[in-house]
């Protein structure tokens, strides 16, 4: 066995996300929503 320090998932996941949010801005949830670009599902 050996000791190996690692990152956990959580710090990653939430380092990358304020990363995004950095370079992108923090986004608009009610823009995306009422917007134009949608997907029809068929089958």
């Amino acid at each position: 066995l050996r000791d190996v320090r690692r990152p956990v998932y959580d710090t990653l996941m939430a380092e990358q996300l304020e990363k995004a949010v950095i370079q992108h801005g923090k986004g608009d949830l009610g823009a995306l929503l009422a917007g134009n670009d949608t997907w029809t599902v068929v089958g």
